[in-house]
């Protein structure tokens, strides 16, 4: 897996959808979305930001 799919599964995982993360982030929901289908990676503060959110250790997400 990588950083998309891990976004992908863990704020699925959350039960949160695109909207609700991108609401909680401060960030548009077409950012998740472009985050997810790997078209662009989020920057390292937001990794951070993101596993705050989502409650899980940073290498979850870089795994």
């Amino acid at each position: 897996m990588n950083i998309s799919e891990n976004i992908k599964k863990e704020r699925k995982k959350a039960g949160m959808t695109q909207k609700e993360l991108a609401e909680k982030l401060g960030v548009y929901q077409k950012d998740i979305s472009r985050w997810e289908t790997g078209e662009r990676t989020p920057s390292i503060r937001n990794i951070y930001r993101i596993c705050e959110v989502l409650d899980i250790p940073v290498n979850i997400l870089l795994k």
